[in-house]
């Protein structure tokens, strides 16, 4: 009977210890479901560019300032002090559509709802990016509004004279550029980028400065475009020169010579594309490399950077980023290297 009590004894201390611990690992599982649940699905890196800001950079992601410190702790507590180059870990559980800065000129009439539509964005969203309290804008005035990314990536395949451009992004219109009537201009993801990107901080700038001319980009599905030989995978572009004030307003590509090219705003735009260590080529006619060479050695541009960057003066069949083709007096050619996750891009 001892042995029997001993025994219900022992299974009545054991029953509750067994339940207490299933209920443990019961909670733990749950715990580790949500968590993963939560845990985000896609990953981004962002390089930090001139003017970012981490509110900017959060509105770029539809993301909270406090999240970008949260995965990002290396940025301490000053997070106003942001290093061009540094790059930012951004997570979502959905697929991020990455946007592009972009910068407006007010103009004499405009207000802040109208400009919203144009822009198509809220007026909240520009409130907020340009730290505007009430609801007062003033001509030449600079607002910044961001352009979203497309929803489905782009793929540049093969080489620029004999590929293909897969799920081509169109260049959105927008306020101080145009491509008129053109249908071919279409791009990969990272070409729009790059051209809003520049664009952008040539109006920022320039704020008075002409529109700016675009020119043949890609077919929507990249291949063969007439009459030329490239622009088949969604990384060239056409841009017009720009000209001088007394010139404008150019709404085509024109004839460019010393006359009329504007050296310092064309300059301005070239270089924030090559800054961004992006371009494989520009084709520019020779006649017109010895006039951008003329006017940045004229203001203190060193010789060195510059031969590293121009054909002229030592001669077209050098080797340099800035190249001399035939019928190119008249606009730019750029053509952008492979973006990094296309792998069946060819240079």
């Amino acid at each position: 009977m001892v042995c029997s009590l001993d025994g219900v004894v022992a299974l009545g201390t054991a029953i509750p210890d067994a339940l207490a611990a299933a209920g443990k690992l019961e909670k733990k599982a749950k715990k580790e479901k949500k968590e993963k649940k939560k845990q985000p699905e896609f990953f981004y890196e962002y390089t930090v560019q001139k003017g970012d800001s981490l509110s900017l950079i959060a509105s770029r992601y539809d993301v909270s300032v406090k999240k970008l410190l949260r995965w990002n702790p290396k940025l301490g507590k000053d997070a106003r002090k942001l290093a061009v180059g540094t790059v930012l870990k951004v997570y979502s559980n959905v697929p991020v559509r990455p946007k592009r800065l972009n910068y407006y000129v007010v103009k004499k009439g405009d207000n802040l709802k109208r400009l919203s539509k144009r822009l198509s964005v809220t007026v909240s969203q520009l409130k907020d990016l340009n730290s505007i309290k009430g609801s007062i804008i003033r001509p030449g005035q600079k607002l910044a509004y961001l352009v979203p990314g497309p929803e489905t990536p782009s793929e540049s395949v093969g080489k620029a004279s004999s590929g293909k451009l897969v799920n081509g992004e169109k260049m959105p219109a927008g306020p101080g550029y145009s491509y008129g009537s053109r249908p071919n201009v279409y791009a990969t993801n990272e070409t729009i980028t790059l051209l809003i990107q520049c664009f952008g901080q040539y109006r920022k700038k320039f704020t008075d400065g002409p529109d700016l001319v675009v020119g043949n980009m890609s077919r929507e599905t990249g291949g063969k475009l007439d009459p030329h030989k490239s622009h088949q995978s969604g990384r060239d572009v056409d841009l017009g020169y720009i000209h001088k004030q007394k010139f404008q307003p150019v709404t085509r590509m024109l004839a460019t010579d010393e006359d009329n090219l504007d050296p310092e705003k064309t300059w301005f735009l070239l270089k924030c594309f090559l800054d961004t260590k992006k371009v494989k080529v520009m084709f520019i006619d020779y006649k017109i490399q010895k006039l951008l060479y003329e006017y940045l050695v004229k203001h203190k541009y060193k010789k060195g950077y510059l031969d590293g960057i121009f054909q002229y003066p030592k001669g077209k069949g050098t080797d340099a980023v800035i190249k001399h083709l035939q019928s190119h007096h008249h606009h730019v050619h750029i053509r952008f290297l492979c973006p990094e996750k296309d792998a069946r891009c060819e240079e």
